[in-house]
């Protein structure tokens, strides 16, 4: 066969091969996972115990971290979203979801509800979630991080009356998005056994500097009111 034929058929089936096997060169596409925070296993409160109630104005998770991908850290500067992994629902949903569980199954309190409830409280927790991701950096130990921010305040004065940023990083057996959701999954159960006590007494505080402020007013002598102005005497015109 003449050379120059022989040469021009190989470089069509070349072109024809090309893409077949740049297509089969590429990774296969992983199944997308989704993740949920597990359910409290804690004893809920039970009748005569607390009688405390938290009302959970806001749970906001910063924009950082605020969409529903797995966040990971590649570097001190860098961090990547993960396409395949994902959370149920929206983070600040799946969290102020969690933390409501949590606290009210601490025997704590009689109850947790969110803001705008009917219930009459002097105080109201705001909560923003600092930190959520994966810390996969070279050199260093895989980690689930989570860091929450609690701000309670007194109602109607808007008062602070406690804030605090607790965080913690959970060590993680394997680098996997399933390890990762139980270590935030540990970390959040951990943050709320620590702020818990804390709001259940700052509630407390607040509740009884509002009965007693309230009793001071029932207490205090009612003003009489004042005596009718005395009426004018007419005098006489002389004649």
């Amino acid at each position: 066969m003449n050379p120059r034929i022989l040469a021009t058929r190989r470089l069509f089936f070349l072109s024809l091969c090309l893409p077949f096997f740049g297509c089969m060169s590429r990774p296969a596409r992983l199944p997308s996972e989704s993740f949920s925070f597990a359910p409290s296993t804690g004893s809920s409160a039970k009748e005569g115990g607390s009688h405390l109630t938290l009302v959970v104005r806001s749970v906001r998770v910063v924009a950082a971290f605020a969409g529903e991908d797995f966040v990971y850290r590649a570097s001190d500067y860098r961090y990547e979203r993960d396409p395949y992994a994902h959370f149920l629902a929206s983070p600040e949903l799946l969290i102020r979801s969690a933390v409501s569980d949590i606290l009210q199954s601490s025997g704590l309190f009689q109850a947790v509800v969110a803001g705008g409830s009917a219930v009459m409280t002097h105080s109201f927790a705001e909560i923003s979630v600092r930190q959520l991701y994966g810390d996969f950096r070279p050199g260093r130990p895989p980690a689930a991080v989570i860091a929450l921010r609690f701000l309670l305040v007194q109602s109607p004065g808007g008062i602070p009356l406690w804030e605090e940023t607790i965080a913690r990083r959970v060590p993680l057996r394997e680098r996997s998005t399933s390890s990762l959701m139980a270590g935030w999954n540990a970390g959040i159960h951990q943050i709320l056994a620590e702020a818990g006590p804390s709001l259940a007494k700052q509630i407390r505080a607040a509740d009884e500097a509002a009965r007693k402020a309230l009793e001071k007013v029932e207490a205090a002598p009612v003003p009489k009111p004042p005596p009718p102005p005395t009426p004018a005497q007419t005098v006489p015109a002389e004649g």
